[in-house]
């Protein structure tokens, strides 16, 4: 994403007409995943990796980098070796 590497998210919604892709911080939660947010900058991590990164426009964050909505690979997170 904002480091050139391919990651796809599994178990989406689809929201038919939806003009943005949103992304739910709680699912990402849910597979291990941490953000914080400072300085206008949400950053979200798993384990030691940056795995996204976002800018604050208003109340929203935007995700530097590009989506691929055409993507057919799935990224899993294992979440059991913890």
């Amino acid at each position: 994403i904002h480091d050139d590497v391919v990651r796809a998210l599994a178990d989406v919604k689809h929201v038919p007409d939806l003009k943005k892709n949103l992304i739910s911080l709680g699912t990402l939660e849910s597979l291990g995943c941490k953000y914080t947010g400072e300085g206008g900058v949400l950053k979200v991590s798993h384990r030691a990796l940056v795995i996204m990164k976002a800018r604050r426009s208003g109340t929203l964050y935007t995700l530097l980098g590009s989506t691929n909505t055409d993507a057919a690979a799935v990224l899993t997170l294992d979440t059991d070796s913890d």
